[in-house]
């Protein structure tokens, strides 16, 4: 079966390897403080402006990265069920993002609403991930009975 916007199945590996590395980077960056010496941006230009570390858009970038090679990787037997399996995990994730995202809107505000949306911009990616893996395991399941 042809498909026109799937990685190759190595892209898989590499994308949980990407992905656990700038997650681990990521809390570390949030709940530590931890700065990459080097990542400044200096703002000489303006007066008053400090400068800005770009630690924490480096951590989200790895993430979204590793995730997307994760969700967009070829499975080893990519066939047209499985492309079937790929689709609805695809709306559920889509669904569970927006109802989330819809729950925060009304439940947060202020500071809390930025750093939940920030976290809820990685959901439609997760959700799409363990869903289409749990479908993927209840189908060898179901067949190897």
């Amino acid at each position: 079966m042809k498909t026109l916007f799937l990685l190759p199945t190595k892209f898989n590996r590499i994308g949980w390897v990407t992905f656990l590395i700038f997650l681990v980077l990521g809390i570390y960056t949030t709940f530590m403080g931890f700065k990459i010496p080097g990542f400044q941006i200096y703002h000489t230009n303006e007066p008053g402006s400090a400068d800005y570390n770009l630690t924490d858009e480096f951590a989200f970038l790895g993430i979204i990265i590793g995730l997307l090679m994760i969700s967009f990787a070829r499975h080893v037997n990519e066939d047209e069920l499985i492309s079937k399996v790929r689709l609805e995990s695809w709306q559920w994730a889509v669904i569970i993002h927006y109802v989330l995202l819809l729950i925060i809107n009304f439940t947060t505000y202020g500071f809390g609403f930025v750093f939940t949306v920030t976290f809820n911009s990685f959901t439609l990616l997760l959700v799409y991930i363990i869903r289409f893996n749990y479908s993927l395991f209840m189908l060898k399941r179901g067949l190897a009975e």
